[in-house]
């Protein structure tokens, strides 16, 4: 097929892909792998199509992505990497391109270490669940393929607004991967700098426009529940240290380290604050507990209890440790504990219940290894 007739095809294409006509999953497919198949002999001399291809092996990857062929789809986007490379050196739009299907393929490693609800599985304490080797591997390669489309975006003029939010969005993916394999800090660092990097990039037009500020709400939301999961000494009060603790969020460290068990004298020293400060923040703001009392069944698997020993309050001024023993004390003393013979556990998460792993204070009766 000659080149304009490729070209040709492309623009049809093009017009699918962005909905106008619209095509069903398998129409769209052969019409990709037709695409491709008429690119390939001419993207071998020509950087221009040898980019175009690379777009078009990412289109593909996403078809399959979408339908739950995630290894065709890895298999597709590594072909766009690969043929996106040399071009990406050579023409700012070409580099964009690039950068995308490097942050589209760690999406794809990645997609084990999220449940599903797109939530990390296993961003929690060291010693709980963690993730296969495979998947681990691919987690660590997601983050590699991260660092080079910052790479690819820091290359170009950050005078063009495409440029500066790109690698806004691509310091936001980064964050992505780093919670999923369990490093909340780093996640933070990286949700604070993709911040930043957004208002910077938003300067014009106006940051309050809607679909900004839904972005930067998204952010937000991020990063407070990041927040949640780092330590506080070694964590916020590092974070604090190096500039990349917003303002905003100093009381949710306050309340971090409250909960964590630590004086209002040492969260004050941490975090550099006045102690009265401290304690003027730790009066005025709650956290929510949300707890959860498990029963254990005969096959093993574990079975929620009803209200009141599943449920959440706002609480002042204390720690999850005093929290978690008031509830358990109430629940020794109930009619509704379970006989002596039976197995049960509590969790105490903070905001929200989540992964057992993730709760601030977690206990199994009688102790000893968890019978799931």
């Amino acid at each position: 097929m000659e080149r304009c007739a490729v070209l040709r095809l492309d623009a049809q294409w093009a017009k699918v892909r962005s909905g106008r006509p619209e095509a069903a999953p398998r129409e769209r497919e052969r019409m990709l792998t037709d695409l491709i198949a008429a690119l390939a002999p001419h993207a071998v001399h020509d950087l221009s199509l040898t980019a175009r291809l690379g777009l078009r092996y990412s289109d593909l990857a996403r078809h399959h992505f979408d339908i739950g062929r995630r290894v065709d789809a890895l298999a597709a986007v590594d072909a766009a990497v690969r043929h996106g490379a040399e071009p990406a050196g050579h023409d700012p739009e070409h580099a964009r391109w690039f950068a995308r299907a490097l942050i589209s393929q760690a999406v794809y490693l990645a997609e084990p270490l999220s449940d599903d609800l797109g939530l990390p599985r296993y961003a929690f304490h060291p010693q709980g669940e963690q993730p296969g080797t495979e998947d681990r591997l691919a987690g660590l390669a997601a983050v590699e393929a991260t660092h080079r489309a910052i790479a690819v975006w820091e290359s170009l003029d950050q005078g063009d607004p495409r440029n500066r939010e790109g690698l806004a969005q691509a310091h936001a993916f980064l964050g992505d991967r780093l919670e999923e394999l369990g490093r909340p800090v780093d996640a933070a660092e990286s949700a604070v700098r993709a911040e930043r990097a957004f208002h910077a990039a938003w300067t014009v037009p106006d940051p309050s426009e809607r679909a900004h500020a839904a972005v930067l709400e998204h952010l937000g939301d991020q990063l407070e529940r990041r927040l949640r999961r780092c330590p506080f000494d070694g964590g916020l009060t590092q974070l604090h240290k190096r500039e990349l603790l917003p303002h905003r969020l100093l009381p949710l460290a306050v309340i971090a380290g409250r909960i964590e068990g630590l004086a209002p004298d040492v969260i004050a020293e941490g975090l550099a604050l006045e102690r009265a400060e401290v304690h003027r923040i730790l009066r005025a703001r709650c956290w929510r507990a949300v707890w959860r009392f498990d029963v254990c069944a005969g096959d093993g698997s574990w079975r929620p209890m009803a209200f009141p020993w599943r449920g959440m309050d706002a609480v002042t001024d204390r720690t999850a440790a005093a929290v978690a023993a008031d509830l358990t004390d109430a629940f020794l003393r109930s009619p509704d504990r379970p006989g002596e013979a039976a197995r049960w556990r509590f969790a105490l998460w903070w905001d929200e219940e989540d992964h057992w792993d993730g709760s601030r204070f977690r206990m199994t009766f009688p102790p000893g290894t968890d019978p799931s």
